[in-house]
């Protein structure tokens, strides 16, 4: 276990310790998983090495739950149900929640968590060694079918958990 990588040394020890075949664990502060990538880079970790010793990254936030005592449904518009991303047959049915005494008039109780997962595979590994874009890399993945914060997010929105609004606050403000 390494504590959070703020600067260049301590990401050089995780990475020599990743590349000597030790399992690292660590922190680091960025909005996704391909911020990750970047950010190491960027901190002076050559791409070689980066790419022999990355093999995943997790991003996970928390977005509030919607309350029990005072969830409702609601049929949302076809252009905006396609706006969020639904894929699914017939109206998107989402829930909010009204306020009520239980959760303070706020609609929303507890959290839960949102996450995303990079998977460092041989054709991320090369494009990491040729130093490509977060961009070219974000639609290298994209075409994979990787699932960013906001897909997963928008998954719990759809299952009634929390809200799309939620999920946009806490997503695009990053």
């Amino acid at each position: 276990m390494v504590g959070e990588i703020r600067d260049r040394q301590t990401a050089e020890i995780a990475v020599q310790a990743a590349l000597t075949g030790h399992l690292v664990l660590t922190t680091l502060h960025t909005n996704d998983t391909l911020g990750a990538v970047a950010r190491l880079v960027e901190m002076g970790v050559e791409p070689y090495l980066l790419s022999s010793a990355l093999i995943g990254v997790m991003a996970q936030r928390l977005v509030r739950r919607i309350c029990p005592a005072c969830k409702t449904g609601y049929l949302v518009p076809p252009g905006a149900a396609l706006a969020y991303g639904w894929k699914g047959e017939g109206n998107l049915k989402l829930q909010k929640g009204r306020g009520c005494p239980s959760c303070y008039d706020s609609g929303y109780k507890g959290r839960l968590g949102i996450y995303e997962l990079l998977e460092v595979g041989s054709d991320l590994q090369r494009m990491i060694v040729a130093n490509a874009s977060k961009d070219a890399l974000a639609q290298h993945v994209a075409g994979k079918g990787h699932r960013d914060l906001y897909a997963d997010g928008m998954e719990r929105a759809f299952g009634g958990d929390t809200t799309p609004e939620e999920i946009a606050r806490v997503v695009h403000s990053l």
